[in-house]
């Protein structure tokens, strides 16, 4: 799953709204580029897909958001059972290692066979799902389409699990953690919403 826009803006915003007068700039990317980014001093701090191999940097604790499966929807009897064999769209393994097996390891710790399709963002396989081609994950709570049938991930539940890493090792580590903070509070926020 993907971070929702709702929740980047709300991430985004946080600092601002707690009254900090720097600049905000937003980087969308992968993990892996967000914790390399960080690490090396380009980003002060990043919101990252969980678990993830830190390499140094600190993190807050992980903020859970609650997921979707997205499955076509009006299909004849019998073949309703095919939806569990229909291949998971997913963003590709290397933008996140970690983070990606633990998805398909919970998917599969139900007895389900997973196949994936790496996909290039929710769009692509909203629209993969709605061609009856693919079930999807999604943490965001508005995406649907026609054809497209919403259903609450319980069982198993698998959750986007999101994490604030910064490099304490930096000069400025006191302010970067504060902010650190407040992108965790809006983070809560957003996932109780």
């Amino acid at each position: 799953p993907e971070v929702p826009a709702r929740v980047a803006a709300a991430v985004a915003a946080a600092p601002v709204r707690a009254g900090e007068r720097s600049r905000i700039a937003v980087t969308t990317a992968p993990t892996v580029t967000l914790l390399s980014e960080t690490a090396a001093g380009r980003l002060d701090l990043a919101v990252i897909r969980h678990p993830a191999v830190l390499h140094g940097l600190a993190a807050d604790r992980v903020v859970l958001f609650p997921t979707w499966a997205l499955s076509p929807a009006g299909l004849p009897a019998g073949t309703r059972a095919n939806t569990r064999r229909l291949p998971v769209a997913v963003r590709p393994r290397d933008e996140a290692p970690a983070a990606h097996d633990l998805f398909v390891d919970t998917l599969a710790s139900r007895g389900r066979r997973v196949e994936t399709l790496v996909v290039s963002d929710e769009r692509a396989g909203l629209a993969l799902v709605a061609a009856g081609q693919a079930v999807l994950v999604t943490a965001d709570d508005t995406l649907t389409a026609d054809g497209v049938e919403r259903v609450r991930t319980t069982d198993p539940p698998l959750p986007l699990r999101l994490r604030v890493v910064w490099d304490a090792r930096r000069p400025d580590c006191e302010a970067t953690a504060r902010t650190a903070q407040l992108l965790v509070e809006a983070l809560s926020l957003q996932a109780a919403a």
